[in-house]
């Protein structure tokens, strides 16, 4: 039985294969997936958006954060300065 990205959207499973690992590439090749930038695409059905959003987590767990991703600072911490 195949996911809904290897039945609908084979050409998505080939890109995220070639950034897998890197969480920094990963992170630009997940983003490009998810920001419409050309204007003209309706978005992600439902499963297969549930199903990225899920590889997503895997990677990050599997091999951490892009590196500008990984510091965020808490605004309630008092020693943190502005």
């Amino acid at each position: 039985m195949l996911s809904v990205l290897e039945e609908r959207f084979p050409h998505v499973i080939k890109r995220l294969h070639l950034v897998w690992g890197d969480p920094g590439t990963f992170d630009a090749m997940f983003s490009d997936l998810m920001l419409d930038k050309r204007g003209d695409r309706t978005g992600w059905p439902l499963d297969a958006w549930a199903e990225l959003n899920f590889l997503q987590s895997v990677h990050h767990l599997a091999y951490g954060v892009a590196q500008y991703r990984a510091f965020q600072p808490d605004p309630f911490d008092p020693s943190w300065i502005r």
